[in-house]
C-alpha cells in the first residue's frame, strides 16, 4: 500500500488550511478584495470554491499514479488500504466538482434568462463572459508554456509545429492543446480540465436560444419537456461516456433558478434547511458507496437536492460560510486552471520519489497561492474591465448610491454578470 489512510483524510484538509493561512498572511489590499458583496446568492461563491477543491484533490491521485505508475488513474485499493467502493467515492469528488459547476452555469443564466423574461443584451453578455473567462486563462496558459519551456519542451520537427503548438493553447479551451511538455503528454500538465471550459463555451454559444425557452411562462414546461427527452436518450444509450449526465447538470441548474424565481415562500424554506441538504449529501454518498458512476441518476439526484438547498441559502451546516472557503470560492477558476501544472511540478520535477502525500499537498499549496495572486492582479481586473465595457460598473455605483439596501433584483443581476 502506497497510500495511507492519514494521507487520504489528510490531503481533504488542505485546501482550506492553506486558504486560512493565505487569508491570514495576505496584504491589506488583497484581503480587501475578497470581502466585497457576494449578492443575494451568496452561497454559491463559497461553493465554487468546495467544487474546485474536489477537483484538485480528486487529481492528485491521478497525478501520483501518472508518476508513479505510468498510467492517468484515481487512487484503487492497489495503492491504498480501502476497499474499491470507497475508491469510488474518491474518485468521484473530480466528477462531482464539474457536476457541481455545471449546475452553477444552468442556475445562473436560466435565472437571468427568467428574469429578464428571454429578453437578454447579449452583445453585454458576450463581452462580460470573454473579459471574465479569457484574461485569466491567458495569464495561465503563458504561465504553463513557461513552465513548459523551462522543464523540457516537447520536440516538434518544424518551427511551424512548435508555434500551432502555442496557439493551440491560447484558444481558450475550443480547441485540444497539443503536447507542450516532454514530460507528460497530451494537455495532462494541466490535469486535463479544459475539456469542461469547451462544454461552458458551447452553452455560451446556445444562450440566444436557451433564453427564447426560458421566459417565465413556458420554462418548467421547456426544462421538463428537454429532461425527458435526454432521460430517453440516456436509456437508449445515445450519448457517449458522461455526456447524459452532463447534460442533466445543466437542467438541474435550470429547474433550480425555477424553484427560486416561481416557488413559494414555504416551499423555499423547506428547501433551504440543513436537513434537506443533508439527505442530498447521503444520496450521493450512498449510491457512490455502491459504485455508481458520479453521473448517474441516483448520485446526480442527490448532488442537485444539496446544490438546490444551497441555491435557497443553505449554508450546509455552517461550511459555507467559514472565510478560508469564501476565498477559496473567489479563485475557484484559477485554481481549477492552474492546480493540474503544480502537481505535474512538484510529482514529476521538484519531489519525485517522495510519495503521495508531500508532493499533493506542496501542489495544493502552490497553486493556492499562484491562484490568489492570479484572481488579484489578472482575473479581477478582467471582471472590471468587461464591466466598464458593458456599463455595469456605472450601474452598480449608482444602485449603492440610492439605496444602502440593494433590491434583490439588482443583487442577482451583480452576481450572475461576475
Amino acid at each position: 500500500m502506497e497510500i495511507s489512510t492519514y494521507s487520504l483524510i489528510g490531503i481533504l484538509f488542505v485546501p482550506v488550511l492553506i486558504m486560512y493561512l493565505v487569508k491570514a498572511l495576505a496584504p491589506k489590499n488583497i484581503t480587501s478584495s475578497f470581502e466585497g458583496d457576494s449578492g443575494l446568492y451568496n452561497k454559491i461563491e463559497p461553493l465554487r470554491g468546495v467544487a474546485a477543491s474536489l477537483v484538485a484533490i480528486s487529481h492528485t491521485f491521478f497525478s501520483y499514479n501518472l508518476t508513479n505508475h505510468g498510467s492517468w488513474q484515481p487512487v484503487n485499493s492497489k495503492i491504498a488500504p480501502i476497499s474499491d467502493s470507497v475508491a469510488n467515492v474518491i474518485f468521484s469528488f473530480g466528477g462531482g466538482g464539474v457536476i457541481l459547476f455545471f449546475m452553477i452555469t444552468g442556475f445562473l443564466f436560466c435565472d437571468k434568462a427568467i428574469r429578464a423574461n428571454g429578453v437578454i443584451d447579449f452583445k453585454n453578455f458576450y463581452i462580460g463572459r470573454f473579459f471574465r473567462i479569457v484574461p485569466a486563462y491567458t495569464f495561465i496558459a503563458l504561465f504553463i508554456l513557461l513552465v513548459s519551456f523551462l522543464t523540457g519542451y516537447y520536440h516538434y520537427n518544424t518551427p511551424q509545429e512548435y508555434i500551432l503548438s502555442i496557439v493551440s493553447w491560447l484558444t481558450f479551451g475550443l480547441s485540444t492543446p497539443m503536447t507542450i511538455s516532454s514530460h507528460i503528454d497530451k494537455y495532462l500538465i494541466i490535469a486535463g480540465v479544459l475539456w469542461t471550459l469547451n462544454v461552458e463555451w458551447k452553452f455560451y454559444f446556445l444562450y440566444p436560444l436557451i433564453c427564447q425557452f426560458c421566459c417565465r411562462r413556458v420554462a418548467l414546461f421547456s426544462l421538463s419537456f428537454l429532461f425527458l427527452m435526454v432521460c430517453g436518450l440516456i436509456y437508449l444509450k445515445f450519448f457517449d461516456g458522461n455526456n447524459g449526465g452532463i447534460f442533466l447538470s445543466f437542467i438541474a441548474g435550470g429547474f433550480a433558478a425555477i424553484t427560486m424565481n416561481c416557488g413559494s415562500d414555504g416551499f423555499r424554506n423547506l428547501l433551504k434547511s440543513n436537513i434537506f441538504a443533508l439527505i442530498g449529501i447521503i444520496i450521493c454518498l450512498v449510491s457512490l458507496y455502491l459504485q455508481f458512476n458520479v453521473y448517474s441518476f441516483p448520485s446526480l439526484l442527490g448532488i442537485f437536492m444539496l446544490f438546490l438547498s444551497i441555491t435557497q441559502g443553505c449554508s450546509v451546516f455552517g461550511l459555507l460560510n467559514i472565510a478560508s472557503i469564501k476565498w477559496l470560492g473567489g479563485i475557484s477558476y484559477s485554481l481549477y486552471l492552474s492546480h493540474g501544472v503544480f502537481l505535474f511540478l512538484f510529482n514529476k520535477i521538484f519531489l519525485n520519489g517522495y510519495g503521495y502525500f508531500v508532493p499533493a499537498a506542496s501542489a495544493l499549496s502552490f497553486a493556492i497561492v499562484f491562484s490568489v495572486i492570479s484572481y488579484y492582479f489578472v482575473e479581477r481586473r478582467g471582471i472590471t474591465f468587461g464591466k466598464l465595457l458593458t456599463g455595469r460598473k456605472n450601474i452598480n455605483k449608482i444602485e449603492k448610491q440610492s439605496s444602502s439596501e440593494p433590491s434583490p433584483d439588482a443583487e442577482r443581476l451583480s452576481k450572475t454578470d461576475s
